[in-house]
Parts: structure tokens; C-alpha cells; sequence
């Protein structure tokens, strides 16, 4: 291996998070070739764009999705593992390495470097938007990161950029990307709707989506009093462009033919008729998430978790209490649970994710987060598109009405989930929300009701954190850094813990400090307990 590929693998292996492997999925779904099989000759745009995309989806991918965000589901309080077996990392925080990674076999800048030189602009936007999230998940992990001087073949041992650097940067790539996509032919982007499996060519969605990533941004670095300026600057970019943001049942989601064959990442993954059991088995409920609902008796209970399979006899000693009702049930992460002597504790008697009741293709009645085997597989779903405009709403970004965004965005979980049973007449999904939300503002619930809400910036955010369990867990893990570890999750209960806070951050690869040893010493000695990503509050 030459120098160069040498540390190409290690920074690709920094790119843990957003570049995402097929190398680690089974099952590729021939959509007319092999991605495997592309050579630099035969990469053309419209070849590589939905293998990239496919391999970018599920917020980022199978090893990325997984791994990573598996482990987050357990950290942020919505799954766990029954009967836990004690002393694992995840657990115990005792994360020394990271290890969620392997070599992907597309690279957005392949897509970018191909569609400059054909000009294909929409092509080009549409890469630099796929890098922009890849390098900003990076930074949301790591903080500072070889940025200007990544995969520059004369370079083998990158300095490191700070991750504020990169955030404006990024920021920078996101409007090239909406003035390359808006400006662009789409004759001379060939094949362009169908190898776009995402948004098929439509210009609109794509600058949508861009100027909600750009939001996503922006919200990430908002408890940061010093960078106020600037993001009312990039805010009123944003409003200047004039095509908002990803709007009420506008996904940024990807489907390139699934079907019972070639499955849906996350279905085949996490759901319980999967091909996987020890992940679905992963998928189950965790009582922080469970009970959260529970107590705001919440509609959306049954449709981010199932109902046990099967009931716990009565008089059966139980680890600990649950509240009701009990066909709901679940574990608490990080505890040891003698399966001896608590014999219903185990994956049959307690919830799993996603409440699907039967294996089946997506019908207009599929609810729930795993809908069927030929769902899409989201990167940025409707629902964080309204949390974010709420929030620039309630901080005086935008304009609009705080507590009609916030209404509209916890609404929005409520359609995304088809809480209604038919996703064709989402009025039906409203007419749940509106009857429980005002229950709950006749009762005065300030974690539920807007008007007697206290803090109303901590009710979005504990709205935002219900909304996002099991499909956006990276986002919790963001939220909860930036608000001070809010709203208040329980650490794990492994009594092997090593901490008693949660991680903020991920350690540099072992392999960057055999290759890259001066310039990765230079960002000092990291503590993922205590050392800051760069947006985090002081």
C-alpha cells in the first residue's frame, strides 16, 4: 500500500459517519449494474449517483446506522437490549477507540470530481450537498478533522482543521450547491430523474433540502452567544434564496426499487420480521422512552413500539415496576437482569421498535417507524425539518408563530408515524394530534401544552426528543450536548460504568495516531467525557 492509500484508509476511516458501506451490507440492490464493479472509466454521474445515494441513506449508512446509532438509541433513552449482559463499552461508556467504521467503496467527491468534468451541475450540487453532511457529522463526533488537506494525493499526513473552520465552509458548499442545482440544465445532466433516487431531478426538493441542512447547522451552534451574528447572517441568506425548507411529508429518503428480496436497510435490520435477530433483538424498548410517552399518555405509543408478544403471568417476579398500560413494556439500559429468576424479562416480553404488526409490503395503512420490507430509508426525515423551522421560529430567525410551528411539528410526528392508519388522508393523523393535544392542554400538562409550559424552548426540545425516538437519534445525542444534557436521560445502569456522564464526543482511531501522530497530538489529549465539540455551550 502506497503512503497515499495509506492515509486515504485512515481518513476514511475518520469519515466514520456519513460516508456510508456497502462493503458491510448484504444485499445490494442491482438497480441496472454493480457497484462493485464500476471502474473510473465507467463511473459516470448517473452510474454513481444511486449507489452513493444508497449507500448514504438511513442517516448514513449500514455500518454508520447500525453501530453508531444503534448505540445511540440505547444512550438517548428509546431502546436497549433485554437481559443485558454487563461490562460491554456501549454500557459502560468505556469507548477507547472508534470502531464503527470500514473502507466505502463510493466517495462523494468521486461523483463531484466526475460531474465537473462531464458538467453536469446538477450533479456537482447534489454531491457537494452529500459531502456537506458527511464532513459535518464528522465534526459532530470528532471536532477538529483533516478537512483542507483530505484526500490530497501529495499529502500524506493532513494538518487538522478546527470544527468551526468547517462548519462555515460546509456553509459555503451548501449555497455553491443550491446556485449549481438551480442554475442547471437538466438535459445536460443525463438521466438525472432516474438516477436520482431520492428526489428524481426535482430542483425544488434538493434546494430544500439544502437550506434545511444549512438550518441543521445553524440550530447546532444556536447556545453559542458569540456566533449569533453570524447565523443571523446565514438566516437571512437562507430567506433571500427564497425556496424554504423541506416542507409537511417531504422526506429526504431514498428507494431504489426495495422489495422482499432486497429490503430496506432498516426494515431487514430492525424490524422484528427482519433477516437480522440479534439486531432486532437490540430494538427493544427502553423504559426512558417508553415511559416518557406513557406519562403524556401519548397516542403515539403503539406506533414507535409494539406490544409485547407475550404477557408476563401475574405474580411473575419483575426486575423492577413499570406504570401502564402493560402490553407495553421494556428494560433499563445497562442493567444486568438475572434471566434465573427473571424469567419475563427477556426479548418475547418486552416492546420492540417500530410496531409493525405483520411482514408485509408499505400499504396506505403501514404505521409506525418500519412500515414494510419496501419502505424508504430516510437521511433527513419531515419531521426534524419542522422541529428546526420551530425552533428558528421560537428564537426570532424567522418569522412566524411559535406556537403554531411548534403545533405543526410535533403534528408532523404524528402524520410521519400515520398515527390516522391511512397515509393518504393525513387529516386523519391531525384529528388524533388535535384531540390529545387539547386533553392535554385542558389538564394543564406543561411537558404536552404550549400555553402552560414554563420554559417553552425545553418543551420543544422535549417534544423534539419523543419525536425523534428511533429514527433520529444522532440529532437526540446533538440536542442533548447542546442543551446541557437536557432533557434528562438516565446514565447506564451497568454498575461497571466508568462515568457518571455521557460521552460528547468519539476518540481519534488508534490508526491516526500511528500515521498522522503530529498533527493529531496537536488537538491535545481527548476525553470524550470532557472534551467539547466546538458548538457545545461553555
Amino acid at each position: 500500500m502506497t503512503a497515499h492509500n495509506k492515509i486515504s484508509a485512515i481518513l476514511f476511516s475518520l469519515l466514520l459517519i456519513t460516508i456510508t458501506h456497502t462493503g458491510c451490507r448484504k444485499g445490494w440492490l442491482d438497480v441496472n449494474y454493480n457497484p462493485g464493479e464500476l471502474t473510473d472509466s465507467l463511473a459516470t454521474p448517473d452510474l454513481v449517483l444511486p449507489s452513493l445515494l444508497d449507500e448514504w441513506t438511513a442517516a448514513s449508512g449500514m455500518d454508520f446506522k447500525v453501530n453508531f446509532n444503534g448505540l445511540l438509541n440505547q444512550w438517548m433513552g428509546y431502546w436497549c437490549e433485554p437481559l443485558a449482559s454487563p461490562g460491554n463499552s456501549a454500557q459502560t461508556y468505556n469507548i477507547v477507540t472508534t470502531s464503527w467504521s470500514c473502507n466505502p467503496r463510493i466517495s462523494p467527491l468521486l461523483l463531484e470530481n466526475k460531474a465537473r468534468r462531464t458538467n453536469q451541475t446538477f450533479y456537482e450540487g447534489i454531491a457537494r450537498i452529500i459531502q456537506a453532511l458527511t464532513w459535518s457529522r464528522n465534526v459532530d463526533v470528532l471536532n477538529n478533522i483533516p478537512y483542507r488537506e483530505a484526500f490530497k494525493q501529495h499529502i500524506t499526513q493532513p494538518k487538522y482543521d478546527k470544527g468551526q473552520f468547517i462548519y462555515e465552509e460546509l456553509m459555503k458548499q451548501l449555497d455553491t450547491s443550491i446556485h449549481l442545482i438551480k442554475n442547471a440544465a437538466l438535459d445536460k445532466n443525463l438521466r438525472i430523474t432516474t438516477a436520482d433516487i431520492m428526489f428524481h431531478g426535482d430542483k425544488g426538493k434538493w434546494v430544500r433540502f439544502a437550506n434545511t441542512l444549512k438550518l441543521r447547522l445553524l440550530v447546532h451552534q444556536a447556545n453559542r452567544p458569540e456566533r449569533t451574528a453570524y447565523i443571523q447572517k446565514e438566516i437571512d441568506k437562507i430567506l433571500a434564496e427564497g425556496s424554504g425548507f423541506l416542507n409537511s411529508g417531504e422526506d429526504a429518503s431514498v428507494n431504489p426499487g426495495y422489495n422482499e428480496q432486497q429490503q430496506s436497510l432498516l426494515y431487514q435490520v430492525y424490524c422484528r420480521h427482519n433477516i437480522y435477530a440479534f439486531f432486532w433483538y437490540a430494538a427493544s424498548a427502553n423504559i426512558v422512552g417508553l415511559n416518557f410517552l406513557k406519562e403524556n399518555n401519548d397516542p403515539r405509543l403503539g406506533f414507535f413500539y409494539a406490544p409485547v408478544q407475550m404477557s408476563v403471568p401475574a405474580g411473575a417476579p419483575e426486575p423492577f415496576s413499570q406504570p401502564g398500560p402493560l402490553e407495553y413494556r421494556g428494560n433499563k439500559f445497562g442493567l444486568p437482569v438475572n434471566e434465573a429468576e427473571y424469567q419475563h424479562q427477556g426479548a418475547l416480553y418486552v416492546s420492540q421498535a417500530g410496531s409493525i404488526a405483520a411482514h408485509g409490503p408499505v400499504t396506505p395503512s403501514s404505521s409506525g417507524i418500519f412500515k414494510g420490507y419496501n419502505m424508504n430509508d430516510w437521511i433527513m426525515t419531515s419531521i426534524e425539518s419542522l422541529f428546526l423551522q420551530a425552533e428558528a421560529v421560537q428564537r426570532g430567525w424567522i418569522p412566524g408563530d411559535a406556537e403554531l410551528a411548534y403545533k405543526n411539528a410535533v403534528r408532523e410526528s404524528f402524520r410521519w408515524l400515520n398515527v390516522g392508519g391511512n397515509s393518504t388522508l393525513p387529516e386523519l393523523s391531525d384529528a388524533v394530534f388535535n384531540e390529545w393535544y387539547n386533553d392535554q392542554v385542558d389538564n394543564g400538562n406543561p411537558y404536552v401544552s404550549w400555553p402552560d409550559a414554563p420554559n417553552k424552548y425545553k418543551l420543544l426540545m422535549f417534544q423534539k426528543y419523543l419525536a425523534f425516538n428511533g429514527i433520529e437519534p444522532f440529532e437526540t445525542w446533538v440536542d442533548y450536548r447542546r442543551n446541557n444534557a437536557y432533557p434528562g436521560i438516565p446514565l447506564s445502569a451497568d454498575p461497571g460504568r466508568v462515568a457518571d456522564v455521557m460521552p460528547v464526543r468519539m476518540p481519534y482511531q488508534e490508526l491516526e495516531y500511528i500515521n498522522n501522530a503530529e498533527n493529531v497530538k496537536q488537538q491535545g489529549v481527548i476525553n470524550i467525557f470532557t472534551s467539547k465539540i466546538w458548538w457545545m455551550p461553555d
